[in-house]
């Protein structure tokens, strides 16, 4: 049986579902895996993208993205006499929130078990307010995983380009593994304070760099690298 997806792809490609998704991926210039992966359910297309695939289809983006399951993180059932539209709900203020640490536990409505992470293209230097040419994709995980995290990035200097789950922090925290802005460009690294510098780590302890603390920007702490989960 095939899902709501396949069944768009069928009618977009003239009735013919095979070689459907190659074409697409072809034309939103993304790889097949990605357009498997959308199609499975096993992530979910940015809004970029689905803006493009409503141009391709001929609908509107936001029925492009009710084709692919529901795996957001705003609650799955809204509080009673809620008027807030989906549209609202996915705004950044609104939604791909891994936090659930704050708020009333009484007063918060049932939530997924899982949770959709936005992987960056870059690491968001004011993760609240990134668009959505900084997402590569989405990623849904598991919700026990990611507390606290809000998007995925990749270290970029770093043979094997390795991806870790961020939580946003702003502060240099001796012995912590985190995302930090270099003059070299982007890293995560367990750091340690030592003679008025900061030493950075590999994850196998093998010393990476030396920098002075002025020259080090704090993005976020690393909860966990991808290949943990």
């Amino acid at each position: 049986m095939i899902n709501k997806f396949e069944k768009q792809l069928e009618k977009w490609n003239n009735g013919v579902l095979r070689g459907a998704q190659a074409k697409l991926a072809r034309l939103l210039r993304v790889s097949t895996a990605t357009v498997a992966l959308w199609t499975t359910g096993k992530r979910r297309p940015s809004k970029g993208y689905a803006a493009q695939m409503a141009q391709l289809f001929g609908l509107d983006a936001y029925d492009v993205m009710r084709l692919f399951p529901a795996t957001t993180t705003y609650p799955e059932f809204q509080p009673a006499g809620s008027t807030r539209s989906l549209r609202d709900a996915q705004i950044p203020e609104n939604t791909y929130s891994a936090d659930i640490s704050s708020g009333r536990a009484d007063s918060m409505p049932p939530q997924s078990n899982s949770v959709s992470l936005p992987l960056l293209s870059g690491p968001a230097e004011n993760f609240s307010h990134y668009q959505e040419s900084d997402v590569a994709e989405w990623w849904t995980l598991p919700r026990r995983y990611a507390q606290g995290v809000k998007y995925l990035a990749k270290d970029q200097l770093t043979p094997g380009n390795e991806l870790y789950f961020i939580r946003p922090e702003n502060n240099l925290l001796d012995g912590q593994t985190m995302l930090l802005k270099t003059p070299k460009g982007y890293t995560v690294k367990k750091i340690y304070f030592q003679d008025g510098k900061i030493r950075l780590y590999h994850p196998n302890n093998q010393f990476f760099a030396e920098f002075f603390p002025q020259q080090l920007r704090p993005l976020g702490i690393a909860i966990r690298k991808i290949t943990d989960v």
